[in-house]
């Protein structure tokens, strides 16, 4: 009735915000809980807040470890994790105070395995951003490759009962920016269903360190999820797969010519657009991605 949930939070030079998001857990109305951080070689001033937090609350643990990047982070937490339903929060998220009960109710209520809900976004002073992310119920694998946008997959919105990450086997070490999404694609690949709460349970902080403004790293796991997907045969048709590759290279030509500062870059990957699905040439249009 009042099952244990793993709190795995990684972090690397998190000082401005970690207190901020650590407290936000030690806020939880639902108590039964373990939080792992594991400090992935921060070099600033992390650990000696870190320390302050776990000599006041046994719940909360530390793991030291080398900087190896995100995903290999979360992985360390979760061989540890002791929890019936595990969640990651980034080190500069924060959670409403009824995150955790409300998740854990709806996974213990229903035959879902996985749980996300809407999100507000924040900036670096905690205000808010006049944008929600949502979401919808019952998400497939072709939302996530046609990029469909009727998600949002940061990791600090979701839980999972412990057994679909053990059967995926943890994140994915060669992706950082897109770890998110193939966490969630392998969990439908593998048969587990993913459902939503059709409510704002945490803030998504929006800052100029964010990962998802590299694009260098946005193209790298782009194209590495894609093919990764081919691999497994997770696009149902042919045609579908190019144009589910057609519009990722859009959105990576926009994401050159926008926020990369680099048009050479951007026109490199519409012409791969246009090759790949000539007819999706109306998508630019469209979604004004240039």
């Amino acid at each position: 009735m009042n099952p244990l949930v793993s709190i795995i939070i990684p972090c690397y030079n998190a000082e401005k915000y970690i207190a901020e998001t650590i407290q936000s857990v030690i806020n939880q109305t639902y108590s039964n809980w373990e939080l792992i951080i594991v400090n992935d070689g921060s070099t600033d001033g992390s650990v000696t807040i870190l320390k302050q937090f776990i000599e006041k609350d046994n719940r909360i643990k530390l793991i030291n470890k080398f900087n190896s990047g995100v995903s290999g982070t979360r992985n360390k937490g979760l061989e540890i994790a002791k929890g019936n339903f595990i969640t990651f929060l980034d080190a500069d998220d924060v959670w409403h105070t009824t995150n955790l009960e409300k998740k854990v109710n709806f996974l213990s209520s229903t035959d879902y395995d996985v749980v996300y809900s809407y999100c507000q976004m924040i900036d670096e002073q905690s205000k808010p951003i006049d944008k929600l992310l949502k979401g919808e119920n019952d998400l497939k694998i072709e939302d996530f490759l046609n990029l469909k946008a009727n998600y949002n997959t940061a990791p600090s919105g979701v839980v999972f009962k412990k057994e679909v990450l053990h059967k995926i086997g943890g994140f994915d070490v060669n992706l950082s920016n897109n770890a998110d999404q193939d966490i969630l694609i392998q969990a439908l690949a593998n048969g587990f269903k993913i459902g939503i709460i059709h409510e704002v349970l945490w803030n998504y902080r929006v800052h100029a360190e964010n990962m998802s403004k590299n694009v260098a790293v946005l193209e790298k796991d782009s194209i590495y999820l894609f093919k990764k997907c081919e691999k497994q045969q997770l696009f149902h048709s042919f045609w579908f797969k190019q144009k589910c590759f057609a519009t990722m290279y859009y959105l990576l030509a926009g994401s050159w010519w926008k926020d990369g500062n680099n048009k050479l870059r951007g026109l490199y990957f519409l012409f791969l657009a246009v090759v790949s699905h000539p007819a999706s040439i109306a998508t630019i249009f469209k979604k004004k991605l240039l």
